[in-house]
This record gives structure tokens, C-alpha cells and sequence, in this order.
């Protein structure tokens, strides 16, 4: 069963260890963001940067084969796959209601309401369909999209646990436009 998140919308999907989550850029407008309850990107940074370089190194992405944590260290979904150009970005904390001047809601406002939390209660988010750019004075997770129609990521749940979506509202990220996103569990 495909399931289809509309620009600007987010959904949960209750996940059973071993289940596969798949979200998938059917025509490659659109990006955003995900979590899960307790979702850690500084231990997901740490973790896999000590893992990938064997020294205290915090990386900006996940790749496949590296897991995503939650704030006890334990590890909650292995990224199996990324299809595309795009990062799965592990620094940017989703956005919010109060960076769009007309106050729409952001990822962060859409995946906690999803959730049943409020906002305070989300730990992070994990964004997708992007491209970044780092420099000596800053890090742009948001600075280009390079999406194709077909591009996805695949994550395995290793324990049970929630995990939310959306469909990013933002209509200024360079490559993207407003479109759905589809999401498998199987």
C-alpha cells in the first residue's frame, strides 16, 4: 500500500522492527523532513562519525548502512538506501512556523502535530531531497535540490517505533516545487 502526503501535509506510520519505510519523489518536486519519537541527531552524528572515521567526528549526513538514534544511543532505523543526489541530513533542526513571514506551518509544526506532541517535545528531524553547502562560516542544508521523479530513501525499522513525514511547505529551496510525496511500509 502506497500512501500519498500532500505538499505542506505530514503523517505517522507505526513501524515494526524488521518493517522497511520508503519514501519516494514521484515527480521529484519535493523534499522534508522526518523523526521519530526521542530521534538524537547529535548521537546520530557522533555515533556515525566515530563509526565512518574512528575519531570524534559529527557528520552532517547519514548514509546507507549507517543507523539513525535515539537519545539512549540505541540505534531505531538503518537507512538502507538512498536513491538520487539527495542527503539524508541529520544537522537541521526542520523548520517552523515563525521562519515563513506568512506563518505557515513548517516540518517541525507538521511531524509533531502528526505525532501528537508538541513541538517542544520533538527532538530532531532528519531532511530529505536536498543538497548542502558548508563553509567556514556556515552550513546550508537547504541550499539546492537535485531531485529526479523516482528518487527515494529506504529506511528498516530496527526496534518498533513511529516515525513521521512531510512533505516540506517551503517554496524557495532552489530545485523544488510544490508536489507529494509517497510513503510504503512493507
Amino acid at each position: 500500500m502506497t500512501v500519498t502526503i500532500p505538499h505542506a501535509t505530514a503523517q505517522a506510520f507505526p513501524l515494526e522492527a524488521g518493517q522497511r519505510l520508503t519514501v519516494t519523489m514521484p515527480a521529484g518536486d519535493q523534499g522534508g523532513d522526518l523523526t521519530f519519537v526521542g530521534f538524537d541527531p547529535a548521537l546520530t552524528r557522533n555515533i556515525n562519525g566515530w563509526a565512518t572515521h574512528r575519531r570524534p567526528v559529527m557528520l552532517f549526513h547519514v548514509a546507507a548502512g549507517m543507523s539513525l538514534y535515539d537519545g539512549e544511543g540505541s540505534a531505531i532505523l538503518r537507512v538502507e538506501e538512498i536513491r538520487g543526489e539527495q542527503v539524508l541530513d541529520v544537522v537541521m533542526p526542520g523548520c517552523y512556523r515563525e521562519v515563513y513571514p506568512d506563518r505557515r506551518p513548517g516540518c517541525r509544526d507538521l511531524t509533531s502535530a502528526a505525532l501528537g506532541l508538541t513541538r517542544g517535545h520533538l527532538t530532531g528531524m532528519a531532511s530529505f531531497g536536498i543538497l548542502s553547502t558548508a563553509t567556514d562560516e556556515y552550513y546550508d542544508a537547504l541550499s539546492a535540490s537535485a531531485n529526479r521523479p523516482g528518487d527515494s530513501l529506504t529506511l528498516l525499522a530496527l526496534m518498533p517505533t513511529v516515525v513521521a513525514v512531510s512533505a516540506c511547505p517551503d517554496t524557495d529551496i532552489p530545485g523544488w516545487r510544490p508536489g507529494e510525496l509517497h510513503v510504503e511500509i512493507s
